[in-house]
């Protein structure tokens, strides 16, 4: 700005002139002459202004807008440890938290690009630390919060945050609390060099009650241990945080219903009445959902991307992705009738997996595919079966390979199902392969023989993906194909809302009516001839989803019955 300064002073011809003096004014030169001094001299007081403008505003940056964490130093924010930016406003390094209780975040604004920031919190060993996540919005599977329980990377990983956690109302205590208890927490966040949005906002305490027994209780110090604290609910509250309300309007007693305090606090409901406070007739055309007493809850049973199968009174789970594999049981079930999970306790068996899938045949799980948890990571074409009455496994070998290669896949799904030939096939759908990306094929394991097929397909040109669901129905011999994440053109990736009808016994494929929502990871069951979807990760690219949670709560249905009257 300077340089420029000294240029227009050059531009202006004759002797310098001292300001605030007279200069002799020729009448000769009245018109043109005296016309290109004042453009000058207007040129040389504008260009003034702008430096001396630009010097003062400099100057007074700190004035004009304070640090956030940090102090004015020499007209200059010096930011505090582990903060950058010409203000403070960006956290990337390493911070130490001792108090009690306090908030941590990652600034006032979006956070920067290739972040890396980390945060321990000390208590004192063996306390409960509770972290709050008030708000969170980092962009949905890359930019990522993880939390260990411990001092460090090599203690436990408990949990990792992605996407968009933001109450909608205030008080809203969906908002999930995540606890420590080996007194302390590392908190290490990461972004990428794309897209950044606003950030978090977590709150931490020790020994405190689970979120302020979501203002429906009050915290209690333990009679037995005055170290720990736990919550004393109001009336028509139950649960650790106070957080599930039971016998809503005294369960429309007398005629409804009427509220059990012995046991679960819950509402028993007259023959005619159903629902979580009897205030549904019977039947109903409203659904609802119902949260189980599950007991007892064991840390192992939390995982990702497993598989679950119906076998008489009991759910069994199988696989599936965690962040702890010490103590990981690769074989659970679940009792509906007592609410009871149970470890299956398996001497020989496959390795840890996730992304595969299990199909029920009489007495047996089927378990084909997946990525084994290994250093290599391999995703397999292994077969494994699970017979359910001596709770055993079995490698299965294939006899014979028909027309190809076996595909080892991942994010596939399978049925199996009677032909009209008589023959008994499993069915595994698409899926995601090392080898050949997203395959498009249909496999067929045949049991009796133990054999395998890819089979020619007729009909429509279908692309297949990874994450799909689908559902089999008996009366149309039909597998319906819901979603999935798929290679898209020009080299793009992203998720579909494609909707395929699978004729089993013709081998044909027809593309139906797509649902309007893309999704890929959720699950499907058919009840009385309609597919219902649940949940799933609806974020797409980021560039088209501004704004979308990672994980939905939608509930689809597609009547597969009225489908097949209109054809």
């Amino acid at each position: 700005m300077l340089d420029l300064l000294g240029k227009v002073l050059r531009r202006i011809e004759g002797p310098p002139v001292i300001l605030g003096t007279w200069r002799p004014f020729s009448s000769s030169s009245c018109c043109f002459a005296t016309f290109m001094d004042i453009n000058n001299w207007l040129l040389f007081y504008g260009i003034l202004y702008l430096v001396l403008y630009a010097q003062v505003s400099h100057s007074k940056t700190c004035e004009r807008t304070s640090c956030f964490s940090g102090r004015c130093v020499n007209s200059s924010c010096l930011c505090d440890q582990g903060w950058v930016g010409d203000q403070c406003q960006h956290c990337q390094g390493r911070f130490k938290l001792t108090e009690s209780s306090g908030y941590l975040t990652d600034g006032p604004i979006n956070y920067k690009y290739k972040t890396k920031c980390t945060w321990l919190i000390e208590g004192y060993p063996n306390s409960v630390l509770r972290l709050r996540f008030n708000h969170f919005a980092t962009e949905c599977s890359w930019d990522h919060m993880y939390v260990y329980d411990g001092d460090s990377i090599y203690a436990p990983l408990i949990a990792v945050f992605s996407g968009l956690i933001v109450p909608e109302v205030h008080g809203n205590e969906t908002v999930p609390e995540v606890v420590t208890t080996s007194g302390y927490a590392l908190l290490h966040f990461f972004s990428d060099a794309a897209y950044n949005l606003t950030g978090f906002n977590i709150f931490y305490s020790i020994n405190s009650c689970p979120n302020n027994c979501s203002g429906h209780g009050k915290c209690t110090t333990s009679g037995s241990i005055p170290s720990q604290v736990y919550c004393d609910c109001d009336k028509y509250w139950k649960g650790e945080a106070c957080d599930i309300p039971y016998c809503k309007a005294n369960c429309g007693s007398p005629d409804h219903g009427y509220c059990d305090l012995t046991g679960e606090k819950l509402c028993v409901c007259n023959d005619s009445w159903q629902g979580p406070d009897c205030s549904l007739n019977v039947p109903s055309m409203e659904s609802y959902w119902i949260l189980p007493n599950v007991k007892p809850f064991s840390p192992s049973v939390s995982r990702a991307s497993h598989k679950a199968i119906l076998h008489g009174k009991f759910m069994w789970v199988i696989g599936g992705y965690a962040f702890n594999y010490s103590t990981f049981q690769m074989v659970l079930n679940y009792n509906l009738e007592s609410s009871i999970w149970n470890v299956v306790p398996i001497l020989k068996g496959p390795l840890q997996r996730y992304g595969h899938t299990i199909a029920l045949y009489q007495d047996d799980i089927y378990m084909y595919g997946g990525k084994i948890e290994t250093n290599t990571g391999n995703v397999t074409d292994e077969l494994w079966i699970f017979n359910i009455p001596s709770q055993t496994w079995s490698l299965r070998i294939p006899a014979v390979l028909v027309h190809g290669q076996q595909y080892a896949v991942e994010g596939h799904s399978a049925h199996i199902v009677e032909l009209d030939s008589r023959d008994v096939i499993m069915l595994v759908i698409f899926g995601y392969s090392v080898i050949y990306g997203y395959t498009s094929s249909v496999q067929e394991y045949y049991i009796r023989t133990n054999s395998w097929l890819v089979p020619e397909t007729k009909g429509a040109i279908v692309q297949g993906g990874y994450g799909h669901t689908s559902v089999y129905d008996d009366t149309t011999k039909s597998v319906y194909v819901h979603g999935g994440y798929k290679a898209l053109p020009s080299n793009k990736y992203g998720l579909v809302d494609d909707l395929y009808k699978y004729e089993v016994n013709t081998k044909t494929w027809t593309i139906l009516k797509e649902s309007g929502f893309a999704r890929y990871l959720h699950s499907a069951v058919l009840m009385n001839g309609a597919m219902l979807i649940f949940g799933g990760n609806t974020h797409n690219d980021t560039s088209l989803s501004n704004g979308a949670k990672c994980f939905s709560a939608d509930f689809l249905a597609y009547d597969i019955g009225l489908y097949s009257k209109e054809n």
